[in-house]
């Protein structure tokens, strides 16, 4: 029981609802003190859809799997919210410096991002995928844990239906991983790729797998980091970047480090 001396903060007051033809650049609250933006397109029509969240990776934005996913999934009839992590913090690229910020920091943007969704109008809240590449995928992954959800998303608010890491970063111990997924899980990577290893996204999808949760993970041979880059005439070498590849860092929490 709260006395004379104690004070409360007072309940956040809701947004407003979107206008239902709302598109285009969309501010997204992650907290008290950071705002950041979105791009959200629909599909044709008026009828209410199911979305994706899309959240790029370490070189920010535009990239160039995100342009090839983003009119492939409007095509499908979805709508597509492309979450810019780094412009809202003054960052640019983080490929050089891991450790600069975490895939795991991002897990609130993607959390704001399907509470902003849930707010328009044409969007079904109950059909929202996240989807995310590379410095995005990690995120995508730490964002499927139970802990994620309890944390970021309200008991009584919307969940996301599916998440969907492309070529994330399997190596790190982090404890909050052993205790389950939300949602189902569909990992993509490629069997060469010399920067997130397949074969520890293998072991965690068998591992999630015998403890009962869905949890699928698909390799493509002979593809390596970045395979979905379509339209790329050549391979391109990344010099100056962090490669923990042959790593396997021991965090105390998902937001903690090694």
């Amino acid at each position: 029981m709260c006395g004379a001396g104690c004070a409360t903060s007072p309940p956040k007051p809701a947004l407003p609802p979107l206008a239902a033809d709302r598109e285009g650049t969309i501010d997204v609250p992650v907290g008290d003190d950071l705002t950041l933006t979105g791009d959200l397109a629909l599909p044709p029509g008026t009828d209410r859809v199911g979305a994706v969240v899309l959240m790029h990776g370490c070189s920010g934005l535009p990239t160039r799997s995100v342009t090839v996913w983003q009119p492939l999934l409007r095509s499908w009839g979805y709508a597509t919210f492309v979450v810019d992590s780094l412009g809202g913090r003054g960052l640019r690229g983080v490929c050089s410096n891991a450790r600069r910020f975490t895939g795991a920091e991002r897990i609130a943007d993607a959390y704001g991002a399907l509470a902003l969704l849930a707010r328009h109008p044409r969007i079904d809240a109950s059909r929202v995928a996240l989807l995310g590449f590379s410095h995005g995928g990690i995120a995508t992954l730490g964002a499927a844990s139970r802990w994620a959800r309890q944390r970021y998303a309200p008991r009584e608010g919307p969940a996301f239906r599916l998440f969907v890491p492309f070529y994330p970063y399997c190596n790190a111990i982090v404890p909050e991983m052993a205790d389950g997924v939300a949602a189902p899980v569909r990992l993509h990577i490629g069997a060469l790729d010399d920067w997130t290893p397949a074969r520890t996204c293998e072991a965690l999808g068998a591992l999630a797998r015998s403890r009962g949760y869905d949890f699928q993970v698909v390799v493509y041979p002979g593809a390596r980091h970045g395979f979905d880059a379509v339209g790329l005439r050549r391979e391109i070498y990344l010099r100056n970047v962090d490669n923990a590849a042959d790593c396997t860092p021991r965090l105390a929490s998902m937001l903690g480090r090694s």
